[in-house]
């Protein structure tokens, strides 16, 4: 009499609940990393936009630096040295032909044309100019509101409203002998850009911690 071995057939076949738990566990890993690093790129291009921002104010401010004391420079809120009264002049010269052609076009041109003082010679005044529509920096935004970039009076990482702003300092030298070469500080609106002037451009990060671009005179 032969003897047959007897071998165990499983009923069913096919992955077990827990390898389906897990596959799904491990799909949802997969999601997650693809997700955090797709955040981070996009954090990351956020920075780089912020960084050229930084960079666009430093070309304008670099590249207008000489230019702004010859006669005839515009934006005339930015001229510096003689400069200042002619600029300031054919400023003005300019909005009254514009607002002369408006008046034409509306059949107002009897009517008085009266144009407001041009501010010149303060930062404020010049900010103001580059910055108001059809100013050569008027379309920057910031790249994490998407807001008209903003200048900020510093960079902190307690206040995130400050991520992707930037900050413009002027750096002064201090008189001979004194304990640190210059001193630091923000540029404010009635500070004077009439004489030349050195500057810090820094914008602020995701965290809104301060990264500098440049230094230069303007």
């Amino acid at each position: 009499m032969e003897n047959h071995a007897e071998t165990s057939v499983p009923k069913k076949l096919g992955p077990t609940w827990a390898d389906i738990l897990f596959l799904i566990f491990l799909v949802g890993v997969l999601i997650s990393v693809t997700m955090l690093g797709r955040l981070a790129f996009e954090e990351g291009m956020k920075t780089e936009s912020s960084k050229e921002n930084g960079e666009a104010w430093v070309k304008w401010m670099s590249d207008a630096s000489a230019d702004r004391f010859k006669e005839g420079f515009q934006p005339a809120a930015c001229a510096g040295g003689p400069s200042v009264a002619a600029a300031v002049e054919k400023e003005r010269k300019d909005l009254i032909r514009a607002a002369k052609i408006l008046a034409k076009k509306e059949g107002l041109e009897n009517e008085p044309i009266t144009i407001g003082d041009i501010q010149s010679g303060s930062w404020g005044a010049c900010f103001k100019a580059l910055t108001q529509k059809g100013g050569p920096l008027s379309n920057l935004k910031n790249a994490f509101t998407l807001e008209p970039l903003s200048l900020v009076a510093k960079c902190d990482p307690g206040d995130f409203s400050t991520a992707g702003g930037f900050v413009l300092e002027k750096n002064i030298n201090t008189p001979l002998g004194s304990a640190v070469p210059t001193v630091t500080s923000s540029l404010a609106d009635n500070d004077s850009i009439v004489d030349k002037i050195n500057v810090r451009v820094t914008i602020c990060d995701k965290g809104a911690y301060p990264t500098k671009i440049a230094e230069f005179d303007f």
